[in-house]
């Protein structure tokens, strides 16, 4: 009987150390010596170098791909309020990170801003978390780059690329959303990109930020290009009715399928939260995180609508 109280006793020692080291936080005080001390990082990055890298992260398949599969399958012209409704809550977590990231001008984002406030434990969850974001949202990226490279050689050269090194193993359906075998090998443009740009970050940030500047205008440039020389190709009846009539299910048309799209579209404002991992390299942290992190989302936003 003794034994059993003293294992007992251990075991809730245990779980009662365990259960400390979960919910163990790390003061603001700690937070802002690491800030004052921690000299692995130089600060190079200035707000509108920081804003192209908002700009860059956000503005990408997003907007090019997942656009029309949302206005053609879930909401049609209402659309144009998914992607409103989006912008506004997005708007609202980059209000929340310019604030955090001003008070803990720290790499690491939301891992940090987590640790310091609610714990260890679900800062290594959400850590994660975020990890899986970028992987799927890079994933998604470079495959999509991938398709637009071997479709551009095709018609400036009509050279018809090998699916076997141009597409995955696997792949997804999305008229049965599901998985299924491609029977092809690779996906080697996809490859190449992410190898490329791997490199191109190993190099430096700042050499990195000035690449994505260039980049970031280029694409602003060309959106803007097809923005207003499609002004007078609108056409007004193609709007009418605005929420076209559900069909039957709640995903398809009517005010129940903008909202369903407004799910879909959301994934197009990702990528304002990795202004926030810049900023232990960002002169003046507590100005240019904010510039950059409202600015990107609000730029994004407008370009979308427009």
């Amino acid at each position: 009987m003794q034994i059993v109280k003293a294992v007992s006793r251990r075991v809730l020692s245990c779980m009662k150390i365990l259960f400390k080291q979960l919910i163990r936080r790390k003061p603001m005080v700690t937070l802002q010596v690491e800030i004052d001390t921690q000299i692995e990082f130089k600060r190079t990055l200035t707000w509108w170098q920081l804003l192209a890298i908002g700009l860059g992260a956000i503005i990408g398949d997003g907007i090019f791909v997942l656009s029309g599969q949302a206005a053609s399958i879930y909401a049609g012209p209402s659309v144009i309020v998914s992607f409103i409704l989006t912008g506004i809550i997005a708007l609202f977590s980059a209000l929340s990170f310019s604030e955090l990231g001003a008070m803990m001008p720290l790499a690491g984002s939301v891992y940090t801003y987590t640790y310091a406030a609610l714990g260890e434990y679900l800062a290594w969850f959400i850590g994660w978390n975020s990890i899986l974001l970028y992987l799927f949202g890079v994933m998604t990226i470079t495959v999509a780059w991938s398709g637009y490279v071997v479709k551009f050689i095709y018609l400036v050269s009509d050279f018809n690329a090998t699916r076997a090194i141009v597409q995955a193993p696997i792949g997804w359906n999305e008229t049965v959303e599901t998985f299924y075998v491609t029977g092809q090998t690779i996906n080697l443009p996809a490859i190449a990109i992410t190898i490329a740009i791997t490199v191109l970050l190993i190099i430096g940030v700042r050499k990195t930020a000035m690449a994505n500047l260039v980049l970031v205008v280029i694409k602003i440039i060309i959106l803007l290009i097809f923005i207003f020389a499609c002004c007078k190709y609108v056409n007004t009846k193609n709007y009418d009715p605005f929420f076209p009539t559900n069909l039957g299910s709640f995903s398809k048309y009517g005010v129940t399928g903008m909202l369903q799209a407004s799910t879909y579209v959301f994934f197009a404002h990702v990528g304002f939260d990795s202004v926030a991992t810049a900023a232990q390299e960002v002169k003046s942290p507590e100005k240019s995180l904010p510039i950059a992190l409202i600015g990107s989302t609000i730029i994004s936003l407008v370009l979308y609508v427009g």
